[in-house]
């Protein structure tokens, strides 16, 4: 029983220079050795335990090393809350870009002079690519002829940077395309075959032009209002997820500051996330 004592306060002295688990293993071994020869006795009949403070020495030990552990497990919990509050910092600082994203982007409510040269643009696009854009010519004749053309300029940044995209243009460069759309069937023939000036049209045609110009910036207007219907129903979306992802990392914060306070730990002060306001608090 000597040697058992004499070997316990040896580990005692080396615990600090191996391993937790290696101590705590050879530490319980002893005792499964001491238990063996003393009969098994309880810790309150057994003189080893009264006669000698080495088993005061190993709980005491036991229990250091338990605080240890859980100063770790109380650390770790810490990291974990400035970890999640870092991440809603740059999750509310996306939230705020998109808030600003989906207010710029309003529908067209108005035809501004932008938004009909816009339009005119895009007819003329459309005429480039499907329509006939001169009489018995095909398009890979002309290499350098883009929709520009339809309203008298060489190319389509030009037209843009000139203010080009004009229906004054358009009824003078490419009327023939128009008489396509909303002439006669007289009209329509001969458009086909080459180009059309404004003294070639019938009384019926020239009443139709305005209606067709409005026409032009109506299709526009309703194609551009779903395009943007669009963009701010992802903008919707992506502003739902990032909430959602704020509430999700502030119910962790709070679940692990729990933890803490059952473990009669500090809880810190931190930045908060209040979803009824929609704002990131940032406390000190």
């Amino acid at each position: 029983m000597e040697d058992l004592r004499s070997l316990m306060a040896c580990l005692d002295d080396i615990s600090s220079k191996i391993p937790d688990g290696i101590y705590l293993e050879m530490a319980n071994t002893m005792k499964r050795v001491h238990d063996h020869m003393n009969g098994n006795k309880s810790v309150h009949e057994d003189t080893f335990y009264d006669d000698d403070d080495a088993a005061i020495r190993l709980r005491a030990r036991e229990r250091a090393r338990e605080d240890i552990r859980d100063n770790a497990y109380l650390a770790q919990i810490r990291n974990e809350i400035k970890a999640m509050v870092m991440r809603m910092r740059g999750e509310f600082k996306y939230l705020k870009k998109l808030d600003k994203d989906v207010t710029k982007t309003v529908q067209i409510k108005r035809m501004t002079a932008q938004h009909k040269s816009g339009a005119i643009k895009a007819w003329c696009e459309v005429q480039f690519d499907f329509g006939e854009v001169l009489p018995n010519v095909e398009l890979h004749e002309w290499d350098t002829v883009s929709e520009a053309i339809f309203v008298g300029c060489v190319s389509s940044v030009g037209a843009t940077e000139d203010g080009g995209w004009t229906w004054k243009n358009l009824v003078e460069w490419g009327l023939r395309t128009i008489v396509l759309e909303i002439g006669t069937e007289d009209e329509i023939e001969r458009a086909k075959e080459g180009l059309m000036f404004r003294d070639d049209l019938s009384l019926k045609t020239l009443q139709k032009l305005p209606a067709f110009e409005k026409k032009i910036y109506t299709d526009y207007k309703e194609i551009e209002n779903k395009h943007i219907l669009g963009i701010v129903e992802v903008f919707n979306q992506k502003i739902k997820g990032t909430e959602e992802e704020l509430l999700k990392l502030q119910d962790g914060c709070l679940e692990r500051e729990a933890r803490l306070r059952r473990n009669g730990a500090h809880v810190e002060c931190r930045a908060v996330w209040d979803a009824s306001q929609r704002t990131y608090i940032n406390r000190t």
